[in-house]
């Protein structure tokens, strides 16, 4: 899935055009060149053609671009050109950075361990470099660029990299229409949100509707995925106006970004396979979609925003629409479709990444492998405001239901409020009013019957039922997990088989782990835990119904073991709503702390 997607070539293709207009408009010359031929050779024609010996570049860091250019290195180099490539992506080497769990308090895949060492051991952000005010270009029109018949100058449009559209087909129109793709549309959306949205973005942020578009979302993923804006800009933008302090989800989610290009750092397939490799075989995933009918249909009518639950067809839409989703509707949408129909994430993963105009691997695969819960993060958001029911929490991102209606008209004559979420609980003579009709998937003009029909009942069952399928056959496959696992630690050190088993990655600089045999009398078990004994930061603050999940979960999702031959994965604990959650001593994890 390194190959870009259709949505990002048609960004990337307005981009070039305009960062061409831009250098022609600020420094004369020829503007851009653009030159067809193989990536080692075309620079090497380049820079012969100038009689340059260096050549600069932003280092990449997907593994396909990262060979690529390790080859074009060293294409170079025999030639006498070094070519010199610059952390221009990320504020830091995600390579170098560690993380010491002596220290830490958290559990590994959370957020804040890494925010800790980034900080800490990252090094200092330097400040962004200002453009020049003049610059030499050079026009390579005429230029020799050497006996290699296949380098050749061309143009935009001929190099080939927004994708063709047949007559009267061109999709590519919602995104024009939605985005400034250039770089004075990136710094006018940043001032925009710094100015305005960033003081309310801890109120706002989850809103996906229209009422508080500044402080919902900045809107800088595509920008910065291009290039179009420095993530050191807006690092030393954010720390002016103290936005550590101001917004500190937000400040978070600056770090949340370096954290996928870690973990992609450290498991460079995650784009395509599963981090905890057991989870694929889950036993609640349906068929494989391209191999199965049934399943096909499935996944069809989730791309084309045909559920039958209103959210989370208005975040589809909303997708092939504009090239973009709000991070509520992504997560609310992942969760659909893993969770509830049970559609292997990587088939998630991909649509996306050829429907996003920000789609990037690394922050892409983090989000699906945590919503298929063979992430570092797993996600349990049954309730709360990423269900897809319409019920009242879910209801939070867009309480009258505008957005909706924005992206699924079929609903447009339902009486503002709760019925947009939940149109199976308007009564037939409401219905015949408002115009809306409800009929099978969709056809004729219709808003489709509800794939999943006991999901948005009022007793919450159907919601009920698929928590539970998702619970068993996550637990299933980590049975089957462990067991492999323990049979491994007992062959490698027989005196302490559970010590293997509860190593931490290997990764991290882990503390030390006293071991001791479990047993069922309430001893403590290796990783130094009363055994059957509820988490106490948790168990003295719910009562009822949700302490009871509480210890579900921690029954249920909490333990978990490494594939052979990688980074080893500590446990996690799953968490039981987006994460990070706020508290009067600021941000910190939903989830109990894990057993092991």
């Amino acid at each position: 899935m390194s190959a870009i997607g259709e949505a990002s070539r048609v960004w990337l293709h307005h981009a070039l055009r305009s960062l061409d207009v831009d250098v022609r408009a600020t420094y004369g010359g020829g503007g851009v060149n653009f030159i067809a031929g193989a990536h080692g050779a075309s620079l090497l024609a380049a820079a012969n053609a100038i009689d340059a010996k260096i050549v600069f570049c932003t280092a990449r860091h997907e593994p396909a671009h990262v060979a690529r250019d390790a080859a074009t290195a060293a294409f170079l180099e025999a030639r006498g050109i070094a070519l010199v490539t610059l952390p221009g992506h990320l504020l830091w080497d995600p390579r170098a950075l560690k993380i010491d769990m002596r220290r830490e308090k958290y559990f590994f895949g959370t957020l804040m361990p890494f925010v800790h060492a980034a900080e800490t051991s990252g090094g200092k952000v330097a400040a962004p470099t200002p453009a020049p005010s003049a610059a030499l270009c050079v026009d390579l029109e005429g230029a020799d660029l050497g006996a290699d018949a296949s380098v050749r100058l061309t143009s935009l449009d001929d190099l080939g990299v927004s994708p063709r559209f047949p007559p009267g087909r061109d999709w590519s129109s919602g995104i024009r229409d939605e985005w400034d793709i250039s770089e004075r549309g990136a710094n006018e959306v940043w001032a925009s949100f710094t100015r305005r949205g960033l003081p309310e973005y801890e109120a706002e942020h989850g809103r996906a509707d229209a009422v508080a578009p500044a402080a919902s979302t900045s809107r800088m993923s595509p920008y910065l995925r291009f290039g179009q804006i420095s993530p050191r800009a807006m690092y030393h933008d954010l720390k002016r106006a103290d936005g550590k302090r101001v917004s500190r989800l937000f400040w978070h989610r600056v770090h949340r970004r370096e954290f996928a290009y870690w973990q992609l750092a450290n498991w460079p397939d995650m784009g395509t396979k599963s981090i905890r490799r057991h989870y694929d075989r889950r036993a609640d995933w349906i068929p494989d979609p391209t191999r199965d009918a049934a399943s096909a249909e499935i996944l069809r009518r989730w791309r084309e925003g045909r559920t039958g639950f209103p959210a989370v067809d208005a975040g589809m839409r909303r997708l092939w629409t504009t090239g973009w989703m709000h991070q509520t509707e992504r997560m609310l949408c992942a969760t659909f479709l893993c969770d509830y129909l049970n559609v292997h994430w990587v088939h998630g993963a991909r649509w996306f990444h050829d429907t996003l105009v920000d789609a990037d691997l690394a922050i892409n695969a983090m989000m699906w492998q945590n919503a298929g819960k063979s992430g570092l993060d797993q996600w349990d958001v049954f309730s709360g405001s990423l269900a897809p029911d319409g019920s009242k929490p879910c209801r939070a991102h867009d309480p009258l239901g505008d957005a909706i209606v924005t992206r699924v008209p079929e609903l447009a004559g339902l009486p503002r409020g709760h019925l947009r979420h939940r149109p199976w609980d308007a009564s037939d003579a409401v219905l015949e009013a408002s115009g809306v009709v409800i009929r099978g998937a969709g056809e004729d003009g219709a808003y489709p019957e509800r794939m999943l029909p006991g999901v948005g009942d009022v007793d919450g069952a159907g919601r009920e039922d698929a928590r539970a399928r998702m619970i068993s056959g996550v637990n299933d496959a980590r049975r089957a997990e462990l067991a492999r696992a323990a049979a491994a630690a007992k062959a490698a050190s027989p005196r302490h088989p559970a010590a293997a088993a509860c190593a931490p990655p290997a990764i991290f600089e882990p503390p030390r782990i006293a071991t001791a045999p479990a047993s069922s009398s309430g001893t403590r078990p290796p990783c130094g835990k009363p055994a059957g004994r509820s988490d106490p930061r948790t168990s003295g603050r719910l009562s009822g119904a949700r302490r009871r999940r509480a210890a579900a979960r921690r029954r249920g999702l909490s333990s978990a073991s490494p594939r052979a031959g990688s980074p080893r994965v500590a446990p996690l604990s799953v968490a039981s709503g987006p994460p990070p959650s706020r508290s009067r001593r600021g941000i910190r994890s939903r989830s109990p702390r894990p057993t092991c």
